[in-house]
């Protein structure tokens, strides 16, 4: 990989490689604040068990230590994260992340487990961001509490294709007819018809229609007493 005058590398470290990382790391996931610092890495690099990132920088044409995974393939093909490093003071995130690939497509592990200490906000930060890595736990070892976090692939691709998609947009309503303003007269708007007395529904009552002159009167009714 070349980044401008740069060139980076990954390898699996030596046992002769361990005072160069010494000297060269600055924060590590195993001891995340400045006071402490890692022993040695002589016995994990003689096992195997470290990748080292080198950048060759071709002005000065020398290979420099940028950062390193140590982990190790179990036999149930779950990957078990010891400890990542980097220069400088703060972790840098784009070389944990391209470390974690190189070893993933290294040892193509199903699964992988790492333990964060819970107050190293950055590396929490760093592993939330990952595809694949979600919160599984918690356990106290003296004097610290650390998280648990667990890698799966099928997860990962699931995060992958999840972060790929577009953001959905909400559908848009249908614009609704505007209701029509009441009619209005010259002199105002025009009076809707009365209501009955008592709430009813139906048209008002009017006066009854008179009845002709030459009309006949109705006579009694069948079996009342006329007076």
């Amino acid at each position: 990989m070349e980044e401008g005058r740069l060139a980076y590398r990954v390898r699996t470290a030596e046992a002769n490689d361990a005072t160069a990382l010494r000297d060269a790391i600055g924060t590590t996931l195993a001891h995340p604040d400045n006071q402490g610092r890692r022993e040695s890495y002589r016995g994990a690099a003689s096992r195997g068990d470290i990748l080292i990132l080198e950048r060759f920088d071709r002005v000065s044409h020398d290979w420099q230590v940028a950062g390193f995974v140590e982990c190790h393939l179990r036999v149930d093909d779950n990957l078990s994260i010891h400890d990542v490093g980097t220069t400088g003071d703060q972790p840098q995130t784009g070389v944990v992340r391209y470390l974690l690939d190189q070893a993933f497509n290294s040892f193509r592990p199903n699964e992988s487990q790492v333990k964060i200490r819970r107050d190293a906000t950055t590396w929490l930060d760093i592993f939330r961001n990952i595809p694949g890595f979600y919160l599984e736990g918690e356990e106290y070892r003296r004097p610290h509490y650390w998280t648990i976090w667990r890698w799966d692939r099928q997860r990962a691709r699931e995060d992958e294709q999840r972060a790929q998609q577009p953001p959905q947009r909400a559908a848009p309503s249908r614009p609704r007819a505007p209701i029509p303003p009441p009619p209005r007269s010259a002199n105002g708007p025009v009076p809707g018809p009365r209501r009955a007395p008592g709430g009813g529904g139906g048209p008002p009552r009017g006066p009854r229609p008179a009845r002709p002159n030459n009309a006949p009167r109705r006579g009694p009714r069948p079996g009342s007493n006329p007076r």
